[in-house]
C-alpha cells in the first residue's frame, strides 16, 4: 500500500505492527526489496504522517542467516557480510532502516522470531506438507541439527509487551519457544500430529551442500535450516519484557492439528498456500499508488 493509504489506517492509533512479508525462498530479488525494504519505509512514513507513537516490526532470525551453526547468539551478535540469500539480506536490510529511524518521534522496536509455527500458517506449512507426502520430509543425516522455533501466540506476546515497555524503543528483541529441540524432533512432531508419513534421513551435510551447489537439492537457505544447529538467546525478552513460553511443543500440535482440521483438512492447507506477489503485480500495485497520489485533491481551502 501507498503511504498515504497506511497513513489513514494509521490515524489514531498509538501502535503499528508491521509483520507484512513472506517466509518463501526463491522469488526475484526485487519482490523481497518490494516488500521488506519498501513496505517498511511505507510504513514508517506512514506513521510518522499519521502520528503513531510507536512501531513494532516483526523481523525474523534469518537476517543472521549463514551456513554455520548459531548457537547461543544474542542480539548483539551479527555476521560478517552479508546474510544466505536474497530475502534475508533484503530483510536484514529493512530491519537496519526500521532501527535507524526510531527516534523520539516515532519509537521503533524489532521482534527476531525464529521457524514460526503454529495456527494460521498458510506459508511454510502446505510445502512442508507437500514435501511429506511425496516421501517425507528429508533432513540432512539423521537431523540432529537443533532448530530455533517460534510459536506464533508467543511472537504476538513479545510484539505486544514490546509495543508497552519503555525500555523497548531501538531495540532487538529474539523470539524463541525455549525448548532444546533437534530438527528430527520437530519434523517427527509436526508429521505425527497431521497425520503424514515420518520424516527420513538424508545425505550428510556436506553431501547435501554439494547437490544444492549443482541445483540438485534443497535452496540455501532451507539447507541451513535442515544442516545447521540454531539455538538464540531470548533471555532479554524475559528480563526486559517479562514475556517467557508456556506452551509446550506437544501442547502446540495438537492445537495445529485442531486448527487443519477445522479448516478442512489437509488439502484444504495446501490449496490455500499464500504464495509472495509476483515483479509484475507489485509494479502494477506501485503504479496504481501514484496514480492516485498524483490525483488533485478534492479537499477545500477555505
Amino acid at each position: 500500500l501507498a503511504p498515504n493509504a497506511l497513513a489513514a489506517a494509521a490515524r489514531g492509533v498509538d501502535v503499528v505492527f508491521h509483520a507484512a512479508g513472506t517466509t518463501h525462498v526463491g522469488a526475484p530479488e526485487a519482490v523481497y526489496r518490494w516488500l521488506f525494504v519498501a513496505g517498511t519505509e511505507n510504513v514508517l512514513a506512514a506513521a510518522r504522517q499519521a502520528a503513531v507513537e510507536r512501531v513494532v516490526f516483526v523481523s525474523c532470525s534469518d537476517v543472521t542467516l549463514t551456513d554455520a551453526d548459531r548457537v547461543h547468539w544474542d542480539e548483539k551478535r551479527d555476521l560478517i557480510g552479508e546474510p544466505i540469500g536474497a530475502r534475508a539480506r533484503c530483510l536484514r536490510l529493512a530491519e537496519e532502516l526500521a532501527l535507524t529511524s526510531s527516534d523520539d518521534e516515532v519509537a521503533v522496536t524489532v521482534v527476531r522470531p525464529g521457524w514460526v509455527w503454529g495456527p494460521g500458517d498458510r506459508t511454510r506449512l502446505p510445502a512442508l506438507v507437500r514435501e511429506a507426502r511425496r516421501g517425507g520430509l528429508r533432513m540432512c543425516g539423521a537431523g540432529k541439527n537443533l532448530v530455533s522455533t517460534s510459536h506464533v501466540d508467543l511472537v504476538a506476546k513479545v510484539a505486544l509487551a514490546a509495543a508497552r515497555a519503555p525500555v523497548a524503543p531501538g531495540h532487538v528483541y529474539h523470539v524463541t519457544d525455549g525448548e532444546l529441540l533437534e530438527l528430527r524432533e520437530l519434523f517427527s512432531a509436526l508429521t505425527s500430529a497431521l497425520g503424514l508419513p515420518p520424516p527420513v534421513a538424508g545425505p550428510p551435510g556436506p553431501v547435501a551442500a554439494a547437490m544444492t551447489a549443482i541445483g540438485r537439492g534443497l535452496s540455501r537457505e532451507e539447507l541451513v535450516f535442515r544442516r545447521r544447529s540454531a539455538l538464540f538467546d531470548a533471555s532479554l525478552a524475559l528480563g526486559e519484557l517479562g514475556v517467557e513460553p508456556t506452551l509446550s511443543l506437544e501442547a502446540g500440535m495438537k492445537a495445529l492439528a485442531r486448527w487443519v482440521e477445522a479448516e478442512g483438512g489437509l488439502d484444504a492447507i495446501v490449496a490455500s498456500e499464500r504464495k509472495p506477489p509476483t515483479v509484475e503485480e507489485l509494479t502494477r500495485e506501485a503504479a496504481a499508488a501514484d496514480a492516485v497520489a498524483a490525483e488533485p485533491s478534492t479537499v477545500s481551502e477555505d
